[in-house]
Order: C-alpha cells, then sequence, then structure tokens
C-alpha cells in the first residue's frame, strides 16, 4: 500500500508544481506560498477531524515542530524561486536529489539501513537527476556548471537541502499525532510564520508582489493547494509505514512527470531528451527501491 501512497504522493506533487509555476507569473512567492499552502492545510484539517479524534500533542511533537519549521519553510520558498525563475522540467528533477541525502540521514539519526538493491536504486535517482542538466554536444560536467551559472538551480539545490532534513524529521512528528495532524503542522504553520513575516516583508523594496491576475491566479492557488494536499497525505501515510529513503525515492518520480509536463503543457523544449532520459532514471531506481525495500 505504501508504495501506492508514494506513486499518488508523486503524481500529486508535479501537479501541485505546475500549478504553482503558473500562479508564480502572475505574483510573489510569499503571498502564493501562503495561499497554497493555507488552502492544504484546511484541507488536511478537515481530513484530522474525520479520520479520528484529535490527538493529544506531547512535548516531543512541539520540539520536532519547531525544528523542522525553519528548513520546511526554507525549502517552500527556495522551491518557489526556483519555479519562477527556471523552467519546472529543470528544477522539479532536481529534487530527486532527496532520496540520496534521506537514505543517508535515515541511516545515521534512524538507523534505517537500505538494502542492496534500494542502494543501488538510490544511485540510480541520483544519476537521473544529474543527467537532467545534461544536453547534447556539451560536456558531462554541463550540469555542475550550469547549477553555478543559474540561480534556478542553487534554489532547487537549497530546497531539496533543506527538505532532506524534514523529511527525517517527518518520522517523528507522525508517530506522534499521525500522519493528518503532522500535515497540518507542517502546511499551516508554516502559512502562519509567513504571515506573521509580512510587515516585515512589506518593509523591504519589492518584498511583496501582489497578484496581477487575481481571479486566475485564485484558481491557479486552489489547485496547488489541493494537490498539495494530497502530495502530503500520501507522503506522510507512507513515511508511517516505510523507511523514509525508500518513500523519497519513490516519490522522485515526480521528475519524471513534472518533466513531461514542463515538455507538452508549458512547451520547454529545451534539451528534451536529456531531461526525459534523466527522468527515466529516476524512476527506474524508484522501481528498483520498492523491489527492494
Amino acid at each position: 500500500m505504501w508504495i501506492a501512497l508514494s506513486l499518488l504522493s508523486a503524481l500529486a506533487a508535479a501537479l501541485s508544481g505546475l500549478a504553482l509555476k503558473r500562479a508564480l507569473d502572475g505574483a510573489g512567492v510569499v503571498i502564493s506560498t501562503i495561499a497554497f499552502r493555507g488552502i492544504a492545510g484546511l484541507l488536511l484539517a478537515a481530513l484530522t477531524l474525520l479520520a479520528a479524534p484529535p490527538p493529544t500533542p506531547s512535548p516531543l511533537y512541539w520540539r520536532t515542530a519547531a525544528l523542522v519549521m525553519v528548513p520546511e519553510i526554507g525549502g517552500m520558498v527556495c522551491y518557489g524561486l526556483a519555479l519562477r525563475a527556471g523552467q519546472l522540467s529543470q528544477v522539479q528533477p532536481l529534487l530527486g536529489l532527496i532520496p540520496l541525502f534521506v537514505t543517508l540521514g535515515g541511516a545515521l539519526f534512524l538507523g534505517e539501513i537500505p538494502t542492496p538493491l534500494a542502494s543501488v536504486g538510490v544511485l540510480l535517482v541520483t544519476g537521473g537527476v544529474y543527467s537532467v542538466g545534461l544536453r547534447v554536444g556539451t560536456s558531462p560536467f554541463e550540469p555542475v556548471r550550469a547549477l553555478v551559472r543559474s540561480p534556478a538551480g542553487w534554489y532547487a539545490l537549497a530546497a531539496s537541502a533543506a527538505w532532506s532534513v524534514t523529511t527525517v524529521l517527518h518520522k517523528v512528528g507522525i508517530a506522534e499525532v499521525g500522519p493528518f495532524a503532522w500535515g497540518v503542522t507542517l502546511t499551516l504553520g508554516s502559512a502562519l510564520v509567513l504571515v506573521a513575516a509580512l510587515p516585515a516583508l512589506a518593509r523591504r523594496p519589492r518584498g511583496l508582489q501582489r497578484p496581477r491576475r487575481a481571479r486566475a491566479w485564485a484558481w491557479l492557488v486552489l489547485l496547488a493547494g489541493l494537490f498539495f494536499a494530497v502530495h502530503q497525505a500520501g507522503l506522510h501515510l507512507s513515511l508511517r509505514a516505510a523507511q523514509a529513503g525508500y518513500v523519497s525515492a519513490l516519490t522522485a518520480i515526480s521528475s519524471l512527470l513534472a518533466a513531461a509536463l514542463g515538455i507538452l503543457v508549458l512547451r520547454e523544449r529545451d534539451a528534451v531528451w536529456p531531461r526525459l532520459a534523466g527522468a527515466l532514471l529516476v524512476s527506474s531506481g524508484a522501481a528498483l527501491i520498492a523491489l527492494g525495500g
């Protein structure tokens, strides 16, 4: 069951990224992040109330929530900046580095040692992410050079590092209050922290960029929030049942889906074949992880 939930989470993550990419064309990162995360949080809160009586937070829950909030918000803001600065089919696959980071973190801090087959899968995922940055007829070191030149690449890498930390912490939070309530903590909690920061951001030049086309933007953030709620629910239910490294690698299939959506829907035709080949490697690695797990 956790495999199906992870795949559902991957699909929802790709669709959420597509909607958010479109929303960011007409509004600022912070405003859009508050909106779609708040929507996702309200949907997950409804699921929490329907699924079971509300859990009683423990001291460990509050400590974990405090620890997770900074990298969670930092990762989301960096992801939004990456989407605004680059193409969806370029940015999303870079998040495929998360499985490698999470597998290492799970082994070090959670005692989750992957099987040999799953380890090969994690390496395939990482290799696939790297090849997304390749271009036909260029040096094999082109992705490294592109990362240095591209702000979108740096933002995506920062988001990967931040969310690798949060994925390990998710295991603790889910064990304390359950998957849906923990999802509410992340989505509504991060939205409320950003709302509290709005007065400070408003004093900065171009600190807040309001939507240019409010109605279209509202529909896009609504879709982004809906898909993000599905992504969070699938991710946290999977993390409750399987190792963090396995789950994060399977959800990295969103790289393949996002690359396809970027090419087909947003018409991002730069380096089509390397991006598709890299996304296929990511998917193959995820399959090995599923078999090995």
